[in-house]
C-alpha cells in the first residue's frame, strides 16, 4: 500500500461509509448487515470499525476488504476510482492518485477532473497562489476547502484540454467545448471550483471567477443535462446529509460560500440551493428527511423574494418553516468572523414565512404564503397571525381565500403579481376609498410629487368605479371595505411607503459616498439609517407614526 493510500484510509470511518449503502445493526464491537454480494437472508456481512475492514461470512461469499474495496464492488468501479471517491469524502482529494486508467463514464471523468482541480489548488505552486489567497481572504480554512473538495481551474483555456483525458467524455460532460474553428477550450478558466454531488455521484461543478472583467459571469455552472439538473441538486448534502437526517432540521442558504461559512461555525445541518431553481423534487426530498427548515436569506430584495418562494414551497410539503433575514448582509457576511457570530442570538430573529412576506410585500404576499398551507389547522394559525399584522378580521381573510379558490384562476397559490399594488398605488386607492385628503409628511409629499401621484384626483366623482375596472384595484377595494381599523392601516401604509423611499435614499447616498469620498454623505447616510430603524421599531411596537407619516 502506498503512503498516500494509507493516509487517505487512515481517517476513514468505514461504518459511516458502508452505512450510506446498507442498514447496519451493532452487535458487540462490530456492525452487521445483509450482504449485497450474494443471496443473503441473515446478516452475514460484518463491519469492524476498529480494523477498518468488512468481511462476509456467508457461505461461499467470503468477500471483504477496506472501504474503497466496498465502494468498488458495490458501485462496479475500479479500485482507483473508489479510492478517489473516499479521498474526497474525507477531505483529501489532493492525495488521490494521478489518473492511470481511462475514464468509462461521465461520473468517473468528473471525479478524475475534480481531483485534478483539487490537486492544483493545494499544490502550493504559483499556478494557484491567487486562488489560495482568495479563499484565505474569505476566511475559508484549508480544512473546510479540503472537506468540500474545492479546487482551482488554472487561468488557461487549454489546461484541462491538454491533460490527455478522453476528449469525447470531456465534451459530453461539458468540461471542455469545441469552437467554430474546430479547436477545443476548457469550460472553466481561472475559477474556484465547487464539486456538485447528487445521489452520491459527482454530477457537475460550479466555478467562481477570480477575473475582474464585467462581461464574465461571477458564477458559472455545468450545463444542464440528463444527470445534472439545478432543480434537483442540493449542494452540501453529501457532507451534511447525515446530520440533517438525525436532527430533522435543515438550514438553507443560497450560495456555496454561505454554506462553507456556516459549516465552519458548526452549523453542520446546512445546505445550499440555487434559489431561482428550487424545484418540486428538492422540496419533496426535504419532506422525506426533515420536519423543520430555517431559510437564511441573502440580505437584499432579491434574497427576500427567494426566501418567500422557498418558504412557500416547503410549507406546501408540510414542513415547519422559519426565515432569517439580516438586512444588507448575506449569511457569508454574518458568519465570516467567528467572534461576531452567535447562532443562538440569530435564532431570536426568526420569523414565520407569512409575517416575512407581509413585512416585505404587504397583505397580498402574506395571503399568498398562507394559501400554500394544506393543513387546515396550520392555515388557521397563519390567518390569525396575518389578521394581527394587518388589522383585517380573520373571517374576512378566510372569505377572501375561499372566493379566490372558487375562481377559475384559483387552481394554485395566489400570484403576487396578479393582485400586488405598489405602495404609492395603495395610498392613491386609500384616498379614493376614504374620500378625504390623507396628510403626509413633507418628505413623503416631495417623493410622491416626483412620482406624479396626486391624491386630490382620488376625490373625483367616478374615480373608484374607474379604478375597479382593473382586477387588482377591485380586489383591494373589496378588502379595504372590511378593514376594522382604517387609521392603523393608513399609518402602516405611510410608514411602509416612507421606508421604501428611505431605502432608495440609502442606496443613492452609498453610491455618492463611494464616488466622491465626501464625509457629508456618510453623515447623511447614518442619519437615514437611524430614521429607518426608528420607523421599523414603531411598526413593530405599534406606536404612532405621526413623526414620519
Amino acid at each position: 500500500m502506498s503512503t498516500r493510500t494509507a493516509e487517505i484510509l487512515a481517517d476513514v470511518d468505514i461504518v459511516q461509509i458502508i452505512g450510506e449503502y446498507l442498514t447496519l445493526e451493532q452487535r458487540g464491537d462490530n456492525y452487521w448487515a445483509i450482504c449485497p454480494f450474494h443471496p443473503d437472508k441473515n446478516p452475514s456481512l460484518s463491519v469492524s470499525p476498529k480494523l477498518g475492514i468488512f468481511h462476509c461470512f456467508g457461505g461461499g461469499c467470503q468477500v471483504g476488504g477496506n472501504a474503497a474495496k466496498f465502494i468498488s464492488l458495490f458501485e462496479g468501479l475500479s479500485y482507483g476510482h473508489a479510492l478517489a471517491i473516499i479521498a474526497r469524502k474525507v477531505g483529501k482529494g489532493h492525495l488521490a492518485p494521478e489518473v492511470v486508467e481511462e475514464a468509462k463514464d461521465i461520473f468517473e471523468i468528473n471525479e478524475i477532473v475534480g481531483n485534478l482541480y483539487s490537486q492544483v489548488l493545494f499544490s502550493n505552486s504559483e499556478l494557484s497562489k491567487r486562488a489560495r489567497e482568495f479563499l484565505r481572504d474569505r476566511h475559508i480554512t484549508q480544512e473546510t476547502a479540503r472537506l468540500f473538495g474545492l479546487g482551482y481551474s488554472p487561468n488557461s483555456w487549454t489546461w484541462l484540454t491538454n491533460r490527455g483525458l478522453n476528449r469525447e467524455l470531456l465534451l459530453k460532460s461539458r468540461l471542455i467545448k469545441s469552437t467554430e474553428a474546430g479547436h477545443f477550450r476548457d469550460f472553466f478558466k481561472n475559477r474556484i471550483i465547487f464539486p456538485i454531488y447528487h445521489q452520491k455521484k459527482l454530477v457537475g461543478f460550479t466555478g467562481r471567477t477570480l477575473g475582474t472583467a464585467k462581461k464574465i459571469p461571477k458564477y458559472l455552472n455545468s450545463g444542464e443535462s440528463d444527470w445534472y439538473k439545478k432543480r434537483e441538486v442540493i449542494y452540501g448534502w453529501h457532507i451534511n446529509g447525515n446530520n440533517i437526517r438525525r436532527s430533522k432540521q435543515v438550514v438553507i442558504v443560497e450560495g456555496q460560500f454561505d454554506l462553507l461559512q456556516l459549516h465552519q461555525r458548526e452549523i453542520t445541518n446546512s445546505i445550499a440551493i440555487s434559489g431561482s431553481h428550487f424545484g418540486v423534487k428538492q422540496a419533496a426530498f426535504m419532506k422525506q428527511n426533515v420536519r423543520e427548515a430555517i431559510i437564511f436569506c441573502d440580505g437584499d430584495s432579491a434574497g427576500a423574494q427567494i426566501g418567500i418562494k422557498l418558504g412557500s414551497r416547503l410549507l406546501e410539503q408540510g414542513i415547519q418553516v422559519q426565515i432569517l433575514f439580516i438586512d444588507g448582509k448575506d449569511p457569508d457576511d454574518v458568519a465570516r468572523h467567528r467572534h461576531r457570530f452567535n447562532w443562538a442570538d440569530l435564532q431570536g430573529r426568526l420569523v414565520s414565512p407569512v409575517k416575512f412576506a407581509f413585512e416585505q410585500d404587504g397583505l397580498e404576499a402574506g395571503l399568498t404564503v398562507a394559501s400554500t398551507h394544506k393543513n387546515k389547522i396550520k392555515l388557521g394559525y397563519a390567518l390569525r397571525e396575518l389578521s394581527e399584522l394587518s388589522g383585517y378580521e380573520e373571517r374576512h381573510l378566510e372569505h377572501w381565500l375561499a372566493e379566490y379558490k372558487k375562481s377559475p384562476m384559483g387552481s394554485g397559490p395566489i400570484k403576487p403579481q396578479d393582485t400586488h399594488l405598489q405602495l404609492k398605488e395603495e395610498l392613491l386607492l386609500l384616498a379614493a376609498f376614504k374620500q378625504e385628503s390623507i396628510p403626509v409628511s413633507k418628505y413623503l409629499r416631495s417623493k410622491l410629487r416626483i412620482d406624479g401621484v396626486n391624491l386630490k384626483v382620488a376625490k373625483t366623482a367616478g374615480f373608484i368605479p374607474e379604478l375597479a375596472e382593473e382586477s387588482k384595484f377591485a380586489t383591494r377595494l373589496h378588502l379595504l371595505a372590511q378593514v376594522t381599523d382604517i387609521e392603523k392601516y393608513t399609518n402602516d401604509l405611510k410608514a411602509h411607503l416612507t421606508l421604501e423611499y428611505l431605502g432608495k435614499d440609502v442606496k443613492r447616498l452609498k453610491r455618492k459616498l463611494k464616488e466622491s469620498g465626501n464625509i457629508t454623505y456618510l453623515k447623511q447616510l447614518e442619519d437615514t439609517v437611524k430614521r429607518i430603524n426608528k420607523i421599523k421599531l414603531r411598526l413593530k411596537t405599534g406606536r404612532d407614526y405621526q413623526s414620519h407619516g
